[in-house]
């Protein structure tokens, strides 16, 4: 009697086991190559209700049997052709998802998994106003170079964003929602605090404009937001723990054809553990952001050496690390936020990759005529390498990326890239010389009435071999409301 019973008790048991499992909520993305497949959304007064029909019979008895809650084309905007074939589809039945792979075979070629997105932090309630984490990067020493030049937007899909006193730089785009999430104004703060205001706190952005957008998780709110012109995407999270090739081609379509640097969080132990990959970070296209410490300990990647479980993410698709623990920022303003105050504290992968971001915008404001590529080049190059010889970090060799953010190599680096050099000529025709930031002028002859101009928004360096023959002329036009036209 007691076998029969717990025989019972264990076929009870894998039932529920097995309808747990078929009924979690399923996300995924699949390639429709034939249209008669594309279901239309019937109309409905009913969340609950909520269905589709396709022209295909087949394809209408799994829509009626599985009853996905989402069936949408995912990139409807994309230029890449693949792209505009898939289509993005939630349920709450595994069984959906694989019955598409094995029943239409060339009809519907891929279907790829994604996860439920997740934002990856962990904000503790202790209350921390040091900013060590700028003195690391080399914040302070970086300002003059770039806090006077208008700033190029950074743009950060995440939560709620809060109407701040230290954010009033940042627009929404389109609907500000999930109202009580704190993540999304820590996130803004880093980038973007207004800084030098006797207010709150300091950020790598200075005074950066930010755009945020509520739509996080959505890959293809990222697209929308670069082919609306922004060059840098802050993405504290992650909604899938497996490669797709749908997202890996979406970001490369994103950065290559529309010259967009894509930051995300490389994960917080996330997807299995801290070596695992998190997508979309781990796509060549993006750069992945794991976690240094700050302040007396710095750019140990262990929080606690000797303890890999109080480390974040480390693999070899992670491009560089930034401060990620006790990280001060922004909240939500007075008791409605993580501390009683407009200010608090965070811990996480999301808040390494909004510093990095905010790095990336200071680049293009410097040289708005920067590539992606070219950017991300200064950026990587630019790190400090030498957290790889601290024996804390033995472990981690190779997995951390090109080093820590260092935002002062960055920021000359970018300087460099936008100064022109003009150095033993005569020159003997008019002619107009421009740059983004700076031109510098050594042993050059100007002469047979030639009229040059020099145009450039921060400065003009002319040393004492330079000469303006009778008849010539020079005029110099500095002003960092200059528009440099990029050839």
């Amino acid at each position: 009697m007691k076998n029969i019973l717990v025989q019972i008790i264990l076929i009870v048991l894998s039932i529920l086991v097995s309808n747990n499992i078929l009924s979690q909520n399923i996300y995924f993305y699949a390639q429709i190559n034939d249209n008669s497949l594309i279901p239309t959304k019937k109309s409905t007064t009913s969340v609950r209700s909520i269905t589709f029909k396709s022209k295909n019979s087949k394809m209408n008895t799994m829509l009626l049997k599985y009853k996905p809650k989402v069936f949408k084309q995912a990139f409807p905007t994309a230029k890449t052709p693949l792209l505009r074939k898939v289509f993005y589809i939630e349920c709450d039945d595994k069984r959906f998802e694989e019955e598409l792979k094995s029943e239409f075979g060339n009809k519907i070629p891929l279907v790829e998994d994604l996860c439920k997105p997740e934002l990856l932090s962990y904000t503790p309630n202790d209350y921390n106003p040091c900013q060590t984490n700028l003195d690391l990067i080399k914040t302070k020493d970086a300002y003059n170079y770039y806090k006077n030049l208008p700033k190029v937007p950074v743009a950060l899909t995440d939560t709620y964003f809060e109407t701040h006193e230290d954010l009033l730089y940042l627009d929404i785009w389109g609907n500000n929602s999930y109202v009580g999430s704190s993540h999304g104004t820590h996130v803004a703060g880093l980038i973007g605090a207004i800084t030098d205001n006797n207010t709150g706190i300091a950020s790598v952005g200075y005074d950066t404009k930010l755009v945020g957008s509520s739509n996080w998780g959505s890959d293809n709110e990222v697209l929308l937001l670069a082919q609306a012109g922004y060059r840098v995407i802050n993405c504290s999270w992650k909604n899938a723990c497996s490669y797709s090739s749908i997202q890996n081609l979406l970001y490369q379509e994103i950065k290559n054809d529309w010259n967009a640097v894509v930051v995300f969080a490389a994960g917080n132990k996330s997807c299995g553990g801290g070596g695992e990959y998190c997508y979309p970070a781990s796509y060549p296209a993006n750069i992945s952001v794991t976690s240094v410490t700050h302040g007396n300990n710095p750019d140990w990647h262990e929080q606690t050496p000797g303890d890999p479980n109080s480390a974040y993410q480390h693999n070899d698709a992670v491009d560089i690390c930034a401060p990620g623990y006790n990280l001060y920022t922004t909240d939500l303003m007075g008791s409605a936020g993580t501390s009683s105050g407009n200010y608090s504290s965070g811990w996480g992968t999301s808040y390494s990759a909004p510093q990095v971001a905010g790095v990336v915008g200071v680049i293009f404001t410097i040289n708005p005529c920067l590539t992606a590529d070219e950017a991300v080049n200064i950026l990587l190059n630019s790190t400090d390498n030498s957290l790889y010889g601290k024996p804390e970090n033995a472990p981690y060799i190779g997995l951390l990326g090109k080093g820590r953010l260092d935002i002062e190599a960055a920021v000359k680096a970018a300087v460099e890239s936008a100064t022109l050099y003009l150095e033993n000529q005569t020159i003997s025709n008019n002619q107009n010389y421009n740059a983004n930031y700076a031109i510098k002028i050594n042993n050059v002859t100007i002469q047979n009435n030639a009229n040059i101009i020099l145009k450039t928004r921060k400065e003009v360096d002319i040393n004492s071999a330079f000469e303006v023959k009778l008849g010539s002329s020079l005029m110099v036009d500095v002003d960092i409301n200059n528009t440099i036209d990029c050839q």
